[in-house]
C-alpha cells in the first residue's frame, strides 16, 4: 500500500516520504495514528512541496553549521571554576556551562546534547570538546578551565 508520511517514523522514513507498506501495517498502525495519509494525486503534490521545503531547510542548516564551525573551530572557550590548590575541580564542568560559555564567546546558542566530552572535565587546564551539529558535521574545540579568583 502506497502512503505519504505525515511525520518521521523510525526505520520507515521522514515526513513527506512516499513509502510502500503492508496493508495491515497501514490500516492498523500508520493511518489510525495519523502518521501517514493515502498517496492520492493531490497528496503526492503536497508530498513534493514538503520534500522541497525539507531540502531548503537542510541547506539553511548546513550554512548555519558552516558558520558555527568557522567561528568555533579554532576558538579557546574559557570557563572559571572553583578548585583545590592541586587543580581538581569541586564540581565537574557540565554541558550546560559549556553551552553558556560558547554562547558568550560566539553568540551561537547550542543544545546541551550537541556537546560531547570524552570524559567529565574535573581538572584545571585545556580539554578537547566535540561539538556535533549534525550527522556529518562535527568539530573539536578547546575548552580552557581556569581557577576562579577569590
Amino acid at each position: 500500500m502506497k502512503l505519504i508520511l505525515n511525520s518521521d517514523v523510525k526505520s520507515l522514513g521522514r515526513k513527506g516520504d512516499i513509502v510502500n507498506v503492508a496493508k495491515g501495517y497501514a490500516r492498523n498502525y500508520l493511518l489510525p495514528k495519523k502518521l501517514a495519509i493515502m498517496a492520492t494525486t493531490s497528496n503526492l503534490e503536497l508530498a513534493e512541496k514538503i520534500q522541497e521545503k525539507r531540502k531548503l531547510q537542510a541547506q539553511e542548516n548546513s550554512e548555519l553549521a558552516d558558520s558555527i564551525t568557522t567561528a568555533l573551530a579554532d576558538a579557546n572557550i574559557v570557563i572559571s571554576q572553583n578548585s583545590t590548590d592541586e587543580g581538581t575541580l569541586y564540581a565537574a564542568i557540565s554541558n550546560e556551562q559549556i553551552v553558556e560559555a560558547i554562547e558568550t564567546f560566539s553568540g551561537y546558542k547550542l543544545e546541551e546534547t550537541q556537546i560531547d566530552t570524552k570524559e567529565q572535565v574535573k581538572e584545571i587546564g585545556l580539554h578537547t570538546v566535540t561539538v556535533v551539529l549534525g550527522p556529518d558535521t562535527q568539530f573539536d574545540t578547546t575548552l580552557e578551565v581556569v581557577p576562579e579568583t577569590k
